[in-house]
């Protein structure tokens, strides 16, 4: 029974990254005399994605959250300055980011980056959540409370698939947070306790 449960959440994790590369955007540049222009074309998870544009002092110049299905989207850089500029969609499982160079009247794609995030799910007393550590690297996991405590800590080594679930029904009222760090990146997830 228990080799059942894992190798069911085994597929079901594997079926969740699947469907989620099947969201991968586009990215295509339109750049026909003056008119210089990225056209971001991708499928919205249930939770929406959160489209920016920020300059190179990561000021955010544009942002947007699309709705559920396919969209795209055409961002007009025309009036912007020459200088590098950073386009990022995030659907709450994965962060796509390219960093964008203008120079004169063209438009350079020079770098692409894909970063992929634990996923949290919620129920009344729970949660939830996994992480596709592809290369393995350390993890810590630690649960704060309102007043910044902490209540739960754990570190993960070598482990490609991380499953952790947690249980707040005899929990304190108050807001608590799950911090995840790897590899130099840290996510966090608030949950309230009623």
């Amino acid at each position: 029974m228990k080799n059942l449960v894992k190798f069911t959440t085994v597929i079901a994790f594997m079926l969740v990254t699947v469907t989620s590369m099947a969201r991968e955007p586009k990215l295509n540049l339109l750049s026909t005399g003056k008119a210089k222009s990225v056209v971001l074309t991708m499928d919205a998870s249930i939770n929406g994605v959160q489209v920016k544009l920020m300059d190179s002092d990561l000021n955010v110049i544009y942002s947007e959250k699309m709705t559920k299905g396919q969209f795209s989207k055409k961002l007009n850089l025309k009036d912007l300055t020459d200088g590098i500029y950073y386009l990022s969609a995030d659907d709450n499982m994965t962060e796509y980011s390219y960093t964008i160079v203008l120079d004169n009247n063209d438009v350079k794609i020079v770098a692409a980056d894909e970063e992929i995030k634990p996923f949290f799910r919620k129920t009344n007393s729970m949660i939830f959540m996994n992480y596709l550590n592809l290369d393995k690297s350390d993890l810590s996991i630690k649960i704060y409370d309102t007043e910044s405590r902490t209540v739960f800590t754990q570190e993960v080594t070598d482990e490609m698939i991380v499953e952790k679930a947690f249980n707040f029904a005899d929990a304190f009222p108050g807001t608590y947070t799950v911090t995840v760090k790897s590899a130099g990146k840290t996510y966090t997830e608030e949950f309230v306790v009623n």
